[in-house]
């Protein structure tokens, strides 16, 4: 038995989310020790960290035009969002999306996902299981799989 959290959000997201699912796991006459918690977790891995950082740049500029409540669980400015969406069109096309990504903080996306260099999105995944998940569950952006692979597997 289990709950998904969220993703996209920041690590300390969970703490209110596990405060919540304890309470119901109570009134359940249950413990939650005793409930699985995987979180999707945006992750982009590079040796060189301004690639990884872009290809996730380009995913949450998409997620900020057509996704609002992300921009807003996240603290994104409103001005940011209208900007973005300005520019992007529905379905947005790569051209738009490279128009508009810049406008992405780097900011958030060290705020709400694991990408980076492999020491710094190991550090980030390390942040949200200290945060109360139980089972990252990466969601790659692209890049180099096998990279992403060796990043995360048990030394």
């Amino acid at each position: 038995d289990g709950v998904v959290l969220n993703y996209c959000v920041p690590p300390e997201y969970n703490d209110h989310a596990l405060e919540m699912l304890e309470r119901g796991a109570r009134r359940a006459g249950r413990r939650l020790e005793d409930l699985d918690r995987p979180q999707l977790i945006v992750c982009s891995v590079d040796h060189d960290r301004e690639a990884a950082i872009d290809r996730t740049r380009e995913l949450l500029c998409q997620y900020l035009a057509q996704q609002p409540h992300i921009a807003k669980a996240s603290g994104v400015k409103v001005e940011i969002v209208q900007e973005i969406q300005s520019i992007l069109g529905w379905p947005a096309t790569k051209e738009q999306i490279q128009r508009a990504k810049h406008l992405v903080p780097e900011s958030l996306i060290d705020r709400i996902t694991a990408s980076g260099t492999p020491d710094e999105a190991r550090a980030k995944v390390k942040e949200y299981l200290d945060h109360g998940a139980t089972c990252p569950i990466l969601y790659s952006v692209g890049g180099d799989i096998k990279l992403l692979i060796d990043t995360f597997a048990p030394q």
